[in-house]
């Protein structure tokens, strides 16, 4: 089962072709994303978010989405996959298509480092903001890694991917796009193994390579979702464990209780959304009975646990388990339909 997203990052992404004067409703339309709730509960899929990354990149004719202080053309990412298949080694490509891309836009400084038994490869980009910086970065090296996914044809093996988000949705567990442990750092990059610099392309090549690219990052996503116990970010009164994220985060208290307060309306609203969100997440992943889930969250008995629910969601355990799989696969149709199309018609 696939990562949801959360939407704060979806209001991230959009930000520049906002301000370039496009609709987010439109965008949202044109991804098959719909709002639920209208505030931070609201999540998408993996597939849902690439689909809006396609549709960002086409309406304003960047690759950085506008989130940068130089543009990249639209057909850089394809240009770049078909350029991949002609280099020996994952080491030549990298290097090729790191300065390929440092050489498209102003904006990109990537580098690739190797020390001791580990290789890393970071990204840097001039935006007009340190926040959007971050994005970006973490964004176009997904879609490297991707690259990379395609080249060997089979997933990097990604052993830490640092972010410079101090609330990252992922900090603590593993990557949704790229699989690796994320960490907060002052440079965004991923590592992995020295040896898979010398690893060698896969034979033949997809005569749909853009769209090919998408559908294996895809099916490694929906595959690669790590099934954490509850206890990991739960305690045994259903809190999440601010100390905990303070640990994750690397900031003092005062500074992740800021955070939390400006970004999610304080900790103990965050804690309510994270509970609402993993219980949800369990009701719809487990045929788990209602009383199991609720004691495993802290509840006193499952009647509250039905209860905190439906003031949360409108509905109850069973609504949930019944909404879930229908609504979303035709959803989902929808938009690997739509994403197929695209990213054929991109093709180079």
């Amino acid at each position: 089962m696939a990562e949801d997203i959360p939407f704060r990052l979806v209001e991230r992404h959009t930000a520049g072709a906002i301000r370039a004067g496009i609709s987010l409703d439109r965008l949202l339309e044109e991804s098959s994303i719909t709002r639920r709730y209208g505030d931070n509960r609201d999540v998408v899929s993996p597939l849902q978010y690439m689909l809006l990354c396609l549709n960002t990149t086409l309406a304003i004719e960047d690759a950085n989405h506008g989130l940068a202080k130089a543009s990249l053309g639209p057909l850089y990412g394809p240009v770049a996959l078909r350029m991949s298949a002609a280099y020996k080694t994952l080491r030549e490509m990298l290097v090729a298509l790191c300065r390929f891309y440092s050489s498209t836009s102003a904006a990109m400084h990537y580098k690739l480092d190797v020390a001791s038994a580990t290789a890393t490869l970071s990204l840097a980009v001039d935006a007009w903001s340190d926040q959007e910086a971050a994005y970006n970065e973490e964004l176009q090296l997904s879609w490297l890694f991707a690259t990379c996914m395609q080249f060997l044809g089979y997933p990097l093996p990604v052993s830490q991917v640092t972010v410079r988000d101090h609330l990252h949705h992922n900090l603590g567990q593993r990557h949704w796009a790229m699989g690796g442990p994320v960490r907060h750092g002052k440079v965004t990059s991923f590592s992995f193994p020295l040896r898979f610099l010398h690893a060698v392309p896969a034979p033949g090549s997809a005569p749909a390579l853009f769209w090919d690219c998408h559908k294996h990052w895809l099916d490694f996503v929906s595959g690669s979702r790590t099934v954490h116990s509850v206890t990991d970010y739960v305690t045994d009164m259903g809190a999440v464990r601010f100390a905990d994220i303070v640990k994750a985060s690397g900031k003092s208290a005062n500074t992740v209780r800021h955070r939390l307060q400006t970004r999610h309306g304080g900790f103990r609203e965050a804690r309510r959304r994270t509970l609402v969100q993993a219980a949800t997440d369990r009701l719809r992943s487990s045929d788990e009975s209602v009383e199991t889930i609720a004691d495993e969250y802290g509840f006193s008995d499952a009647r509250s646990f039905r209860r905190f629910l439906k003031n949360a969601t409108g509905l109850t355990p069973k609504e949930i388990r019944q909404s879930a799989g229908a609504e979303q696969s035709e959803i989902d149709g929808r938009a690997l339909a739509k994403l197929k199309q695209l990213t054929e018609s991109l093709g180079i």
